[in-house]
């Protein structure tokens, strides 16, 4: 019996370890399909415990060289039990331990017609502690918007006209 192993998509340091402070990045723009427009938005999100300000993202573009994408965060709220000795309980939002949505957004320059690819890369800083991350998504360009008409092939036109003859002298013939 053979195990399969499939390996885990997640930020991790640079020893191999995991990094559970920080959620794997989704792009979410562009996606695995075909364009027909060469202008496209990088659209980046994750989650991350610490905020924008400890993480740097940057994408390439088929290998090229790393652009900064601009980050910005928001808290989202979490809500806890709170139970006091009396035993009444009450909902309150809690700051502690409160993950950001941090999201990036960038216009990317104008592409060629073809297949590319664009990678993302996170860097993420904690007390001593560098992790990183990478996503990459493929996609084509394809802004040829003429439709081609396929060609009627011309040699079909005297074999046509010739069983449309035929047609029409056997029908008259049973007419008579």
């Amino acid at each position: 019996m053979v195990t399969v192993v499939n390996p885990v998509i997640a930020p991790y340091t640079s020893d191999g370890q995991g990094f559970p402070l920080a959620t794997p990045i989704s792009i979410t723009s562009p996606s695995n399909i075909t364009y027909s427009n060469n202008e496209l938005t990088l659209i980046v999100a994750f989650k991350f415990l610490l905020g924008p300000r400890y993480s740097n993202l940057s994408y390439s573009i088929d290998g090229k060289n790393n652009v900064t994408i601009p980050l910005t965060g928001t808290q989202e709220p979490r809500e806890v039990t709170r139970t006091y000795a009396n035993g009444t309980s009450v909902i309150v939002n809690s700051t502690l331990m409160v993950l950001y949505t941090i999201t990036g957004e960038v216009a990317l320059p104008e592409l060629s017609e073809g297949q590319h690819n664009i990678t993302v890369y996170a860097k993420y800083l904690a007390n001593q502690v560098v992790a990183f991350d990478e996503s990459t998504v493929y996609f084509t360009i394809s802004t040829n918007s003429e439709q081609k008409i396929p060609e009627f092939p011309s040699w079909t036109i005297l074999p046509l006209t010739m069983i449309a003859t035929l047609i029409v002298t056997v029908i008259k013939r049973r007419r008579l």
